[in-house]
């Protein structure tokens, strides 16, 4: 089923120096034009394939390798109360229309599902995305339009009877332009407190898209449940295309074995979400704390800096559990 909205806060963003986990270039006096850092949007490939699975890297983890035949299913691992580990704290409980159907990659009994037999919404459309921003001061002004950047392209949508998945989800959504408008802190702080989730867009991938949380409408995994492009992109009810996990299918990470993962977007409280790829191995939940962060050396604003950040892992939740830092206002 389609995700509604829990809220219309919105994100967008800039990177320069991606490689190897970059940011932004340190901020000057004044304001720095888009030009500056814009080579760094970048994205990992020319355009989404008509596959019928995903795929997966040979990886290890800190508890064994990397299976993404049975990763474990989210449905429900939610918390009006606070965060904790592998759950998304949200702000309400979610109360949408019916779920999807349940895909025969999803074994309800042992609690997992499968990416490698998932079925792929098929398809490769092209968007005339935009996106700008500016460093003025200590804080990044970005603005654009929602729609991936070239050469990123999605699937069909809405998903027609032709496709494998609309037996389990005939998403009837279309893809649409969205105003996007809005001042991060470029050097963001903790919070107080972990901050809850409500819904809606929780940040922006740098190739222009718009990242939600892990679940859909009725509080189900969504990265595991809905159908979805071979970017993990789909559009809700207000047209609004989207990611809620699995960024590094379509934004470029220089993350492998012999090299960490590289920024792939940030947050709505300012801070980075990067791959998973750290010391030669895949980070998972267990690696992560409440929020699904960490703090570790990654390359920051151009220079190697321990600062906390978020992991976009291969499981739930895959990308935010909770803020660490306080989002900018809707």
């Amino acid at each position: 089923m389609k995700k509604l909205a829990r809220s219309v806060l919105a994100l967008a963003l800039v990177c320069a120096g991606c490689g190897g986990g970059g940011g932004a270039s340190s901020a000057a006096a004044g304001t720095v034009p888009e030009a500056a850092v814009s080579a760094a949007v970048t994205v990992g490939v020319g355009s989404v394939a008509a596959a019928s699975q995903y795929t997966c890297p040979v990886a290890t983890t800190s508890s064994g390798t990397l299976n993404c035949a049975a990763l474990p299913l989210g449905d429900s691992h939610y918390s009006t109360a606070g965060p904790s580990v592998g759950t998304v704290y949200v702000c309400n409980v979610p109360n949408g229309q019916a779920p999807s159907a349940t895909g025969p990659w999803i074994n309800t009994a042992a609690g997992t599902w499968d990416a490698l037999t998932k079925d792929v919404v098929t398809g490769s459309v092209s968007w005339p995305g935009s996106f700008s921003a500016t460093v003025s001061g200590s804080s990044l002004d970005v603005a654009g339009n929602g729609l991936p950047q070239a050469p990123i392209t999605t699937g069909t949508f809405p998903i027609t009877s032709s496709q494998a998945v609309y037996q389990y989800d005939a998403n009837p959504n279309s893809i649409a332009a969205q105003s996007i408008n809005y001042a991060l802190p470029y050097n963001p702080t903790e919070a107080a407190s972990p901050g809850c989730l409500s819904g809606g867009r929780i940040g922006m991938a740098l190739n222009g898209v718009s990242v939600y949380d892990a679940l859909d409408a009725v509080g189900h995994d969504a990265v595991a449940r809905e159908g979805q492009d071979s970017c993990h992109g789909h559009p809700d009810q207000s047209s609004t295309y989207h990611y809620h996990g699995w960024l590094f299918a379509c934004v470029t990470d220089a993350g492998s074995a012999t090299q960490n993962s590289s920024l792939l977007g940030y947050a709505l409280d300012g801070y980075g979400i990067y791959g998973p790829w750290y010391n030669g191995k895949v980070l998972t939940t267990a690696d992560l704390d409440m929020c699904h962060g960490t703090t570790s050396v990654v390359m920051w604003h151009g220079a190697p800096t321990s600062i906390y950040h978020y992991v976009s892992t291969y499981d739930f939740p895959y990308t935010l559990g909770c803020y660490h830092g306080t989002p900018v206002p809707a």
